[in-house]
């Protein structure tokens, strides 16, 4: 099998970018269980455990992705005595890189950064091309987590700076130009900077655009990533009909129970409830809120978010007391995940009061 990895790795990105994920998931563990037990085939196992487990997170099967990772890590700490320190910080930045994905996903944006910033601490023990690009990829995702955290002016300057180095290396006509465009439009939106969000987006979009055409995953997401910001810009007709392309996109690419099924059904309802139309708000927001226990758990920020949208709709909808418990139950997962003096524990909180008051009259 060693003799024939090369090819076999090349089957697996061909079948990941074609998203055709059980099979790339049954190809990597019929990999894995040929290796020999030699410490050659111990080092590619590594590997191969952090490829399975991007190939499960693509699928949203998120604890099995970070079981894919500790293996791999357990494997490294086993062997890394005896091999070369090259390879042994190769695979440790690999790991690192991983498990910082899974950790933001996760909603441990604390650990994520530590292992991300770890990442890029190898890395500049390094000198070569392939290590830095590797460091421009690990500080966008350093970026992604201080987004989601709050901490807009650190991903700002990570982003730019990022932008700065893709563009020196590849030229302005190149996806990873282009998923940087889509991060700064999500960072703008994030400060409710609408303007400055959709030029970024509409960048990003034309260019995925005339980099993979119409019906790509990117693409799509680029639409419905113009559709939170012509949200926010109250072009809710325009924005309804970017969410329900991706939402019918992925249901037919993942099936019903996906993570971009229910963030864009969150964003659906949003639109729907601005317009309203809080019937079908409700339902929307519902749908979402399972889907997203289904994959995330119970405790997640991202669940959070979804409950106390659809409690922000019930109370609309004069159903009081269901919208409280969900306002509450929001309140305690972001207080939780991501501390008491975060910005989402204050509206929370404002909701929870805004409730009483107007239930009291």
């Amino acid at each position: 099998m060693i003799e024939n990895l090369k090819e076999t790795i090349q089957q697996m990105d061909r079948l990941q970018a074609e998203q055709h994920y059980s099979e790339a998931e049954t190809l990597c563990n019929e990999t894995i269980k040929a290796l020999p037990s030699s410490e050659q085939g111990q080092i590619v196992q590594v590997s191969l455990q952090n490829r399975l487990a991007s190939i499960l997170e693509a699928q949203s099967r998120y604890p099995q992705a970070l079981t894919a990772v500790h293996s791999a890590q357990k494997i490294l700490e086993s062997i890394k005595a005896s091999i070369s320190p090259a390879i042994a910080i190769s695979l440790d930045i690999t790991n690192l890189s991983s498990l910082g994905t899974l950790q933001r996903i996760q909603g441990n944006y604390a650990e994520a950064e530590q292992n991300y910033q770890r990442a890029i601490e190898l890395i500049e023990t390094q000198g070569t091309e392939e290590y830095q690009s590797k460091k421009i990829q690990l500080a966008n995702n350093l970026a992604i987590v201080y987004k989601y955290w709050g901490k807009f002016e650190a991903a700002e300057n990570l982003y730019q700076n990022t932008l700065a180095s893709l563009k020196q290396q590849h030229g302005n006509h190149h996806p990873d130009v282009a998923s940087i465009y889509h991060n700064l439009a999500g960072l703008n939106h994030a400060r409710e900077d609408y303007e400055t969000a959709e030029t970024w987006a509409r960048q990003s979009y034309q260019l995925h655009l005339e980099l993979f055409g119409a019906q790509h995953p990117k693409t799509i997401a680029d639409g419905a990533a113009l559709g939170s910001i012509l949200h926010g810009l109250e072009q809710w007709d325009e924005a309804i009909t970017y969410f329900k392309t991706a939402i019918t996109f992925f249901e037919e690419r993942f099936g019903s129970i996906h993570y971009d099924v229910a963030l864009n059904l969150n964003n659906l309802a949003a639109s729907l409830q601005a317009k309203g139309d809080l019937s079908q708000a409700e339902q929307a927001y519902r749908r979402a809120l399972e889907i997203k226990t289904q994959i995330l758990g119970e405790s997640h920020p991202e669940l959070a978010i979804t409950l106390n949208n659809l409690a922000s709709v019930l109370k609309q909808s004069g159903k009081i007391e269901e919208a409280k418990s969900f306002f509450e139950q929001a309140r305690a997962i972001f207080a939780t995940t991501l501390g008491e003096d975060h910005p989402n524990v204050k509206i929370c909180q404002d909701n929870i009061k805004s409730l009483e008051v107007d239930y009291s009259r």
